[in-house]
């Protein structure tokens, strides 16, 4: 399973956090953009599965894929979803809302399953390599869940996306509460549950206007993300 892990941390960095505002403007109006995106997703592949690139990955019928073959599928089957996801919001109607992106994520993420080696299963799927598994729920805590949120947000209440502030300061949030989950026994415990209740204190006297969608969207994803990640870090 570590090169499965790899390029899903490879994806996450490449779709959530390396994809700019700009570069998310690009793709949609533009194949280039698109290239722009899809080539940004294929190096950072590479650099982090560069190790692996040299060994056969799958076998289809006689033939033997390498990891190079491999990634080239990946980055040509990216290309296709992200470009099928664009024509069906500006051709078909398609709503650009919270069943999209999982959608468009699960697709992603089964074409990373397909073409990785896999010789784990059962409880050896969800440990990741240490680092690996560690960087991909800090990205999945930050700005996965940003995104994710602000589709749900979107879809139910028509919200426009955060601004900077709001952004980065429940980004902020989120990253302390997961913290607690590395803290050894089960002091982190009440540290974690005081932190979220602050964040509802915070809503309380109106320091930033948060909805309670958010806080509980927020709250929820970051407690499972911290449990996965204790799951790892402590074995």
């Amino acid at each position: 399973m570590v090169i499965f892990w790899r390029l899903l941390l490879s994806h996450l960095l490449a779709d959530f956090t390396l994809q700019f505002n700009v570069v998310n403007k690009l793709k949609r109006q533009h194949v280039g953009g698109m290239l722009l995106h899809c080539l940004t997703h294929f190096v950072v592949s590479v650099a982090l599965a560069y190790n692996y690139l040299g060994d056969v990955w799958f076998c289809l019928g006689p033939a033997a894929v390498t990891g190079w073959t491999a990634l080239g599928l990946m980055l040509v089957f990216h290309f296709i979803i992200d470009e099928l996801r664009i024509y069906g919001m500006k051709r078909l109607g398609y709503r650009d809302g919270t069943a999209s992106i999982i959608i468009d994520q699960f697709l992603h993420v089964y074409v990373l399953f397909m073409i990785s080696p896999i010789f784990a299963t059962g409880s050896g799927f969800f440990m990741a390599e240490k680092w690996v598994g560690i960087t991909s729920i800090f990205v999945l805590v930050t700005h996965v869940t940003t995104v994710m949120v602000y589709f749900v947000e979107k879809d139910l209440f028509g919200t426009e996306y955060p601004s900077s502030d709001e952004k980065y300061f429940l980004i902020f949030e989120r990253i302390v509460l997961w913290f607690f989950f590395f803290t050894a026994g089960w002091w982190w415990l009440p540290f974690a549950a005081a932190w979220a209740v602050q964040l509802f204190y915070i809503r309380w006297k109106r320091i930033m206007d948060l909805s309670l969608t958010n806080i509980l969207l927020s709250l929820g994803m970051t407690s499972l993300l911290g449990l996965w990640a204790r799951y790892i870090y402590f074995g």
